[in-house]
């Protein structure tokens, strides 16, 4: 399949019965594997690896109280590359490597690339009334692909104890015991190799880990939780494995070998907060509106990913946020909800 025959896909679901495999719930531990080219099977991960082709991507809809199918980005490109051992290794030559998605990023930047858009938008039913201009107005792919939203499009709830998604995406969360996430169909890893800073990670412990995913078809860009001050930005340089479900179930931590850039944020309801923001396969790059830090607002847009799905890391320290009931069961299912920018994910547990 060449490249220009790729197409986005992540948006469109349809409603499905939740089978009795979804109450499973694995806990994998971390996975030690040897360096250099006698590694590489076991760094595909083929030594552990569970067929997943085919396999429904299930998703809570607040909306509907109901699971609902997601349509995986290029399902076959990914079932191949994600679901069979053969793929799996061909991923690991080929498609983490920065140079595949600084290359066909930089496809979706071209003028030519226009005329993808309006396909796009009808194939995952885009809103356009929420869009900040008209279609014909967008450059390239890549524009649309960045584009803003209309102001009120994403309103923010008046309580400022209320924790709200700092992105349009799927959660997760999980507890942080004794520095170790453990996701559920999924591999495990540490804070400290999240954050590559031992000290750091400690501070951690006992936390909360929230994991919001975001696929091609969503809004791209994200804001600050709560005001506060943002340090610096640090980038840890990685690989871009693309962050699908399909790859987290047969890969290694995708969140440790990717690249990220993260930052510790001092605010005012929740305590201090690491936000990661990880680049993903195909991801042109994360770009951060103040990479050197600074006073914050709630609501304010921190930055946005351009062309991909990419995912947004937020750690709470132990005792600093309640999250929502229902994205705690379903995390302990392995079942992700789709949630908006600005809605209630969770509330600060300060009095």
């Amino acid at each position: 399949m060449g490249m220009a025959g790729l197409r986005l896909a992540a948006g469109r679901r349809q409603p499905v019965r939740e089978p009795d495999a979804v109450q499973e719930t694995e806990r994998q531990g971390v996975c030690r594997l040897p360096a250099g080219p006698a590694g590489l099977v076991r760094r595909a991960g083929v030594s552990r690896f569970r067929r997943v082709s085919g396999a429904p991507i299930l998703l809570h809809s607040r909306a509907s109280s109901t699971l609902v199918a997601e349509q995986v980005f290029e399902r076959g490109f990914m079932d191949f590359f994600y679901g069979s051992r053969v793929g799996l290794i061909l991923s690991e030559l080929l498609l983490k490597r920065r140079w595949f998605s600084r290359a066909y990023g930089a496809s979706r930047k071209r003028a030519a690339s226009r005329r993808q858009i309006d396909g796009f938008v009808r194939q995952y039913g885009i809103d356009l009334s929420e869009v900040e201009l008209p279609v014909e107005d967008y450059r390239s792919f890549n524009d649309f692909f960045t584009r803003r939203l209309k102001p009120g499009a994403r309103p923010l709830p008046a309580d400022c104890k209320t924790l709200a998604s700092p992105a349009d995406a799927r959660v997760l969360a999980w507890d942080i015991v004794d520095g170790l996430v453990v996701p559920v169909k999924s591999r495990a890893f540490t804070v400290a190799q999240l954050l590559g800073d031992d000290t750091l990670a400690h501070e951690y412990w006992g936390g909360t880990c929230c994991v919001l995913r975001l696929a091609p078809a969503d809004y791209h860009r994200f804001i600050h939780i709560d005001r506060g001050t943002q340090g610096p930005v640090r980038r840890i340089n990685g690989y871009l494995h693309s962050v699908s479900p399909l790859a987290l179930r047969n890969m290694l931590a995708v969140f440790t070998e990717n690249a990220r850039e993260y930052c510790r944020i001092e605010t005012e309801q929740f305590g201090p907060v690491i936000h990661v923001d990880v680049g993903a396969m195909v991801v042109g790059r994360i770009v951060q509106h103040r990479p050197e830090g600074g006073p914050v607002e709630r609501g304010e847009e921190k930055g946005y990913f351009e062309f991909g799905g990419s995912t947004v890391i937020l750690l709470f320290k132990a005792g600093a946020v309640e999250l929502d009931a229902d994205i705690r069961s379903y995390s302990a299912q392995g079942i992700e909800t789709i949630v908006l920018q600005g809605e209630r994910i969770g509330r600060s547990s300060a009095s």
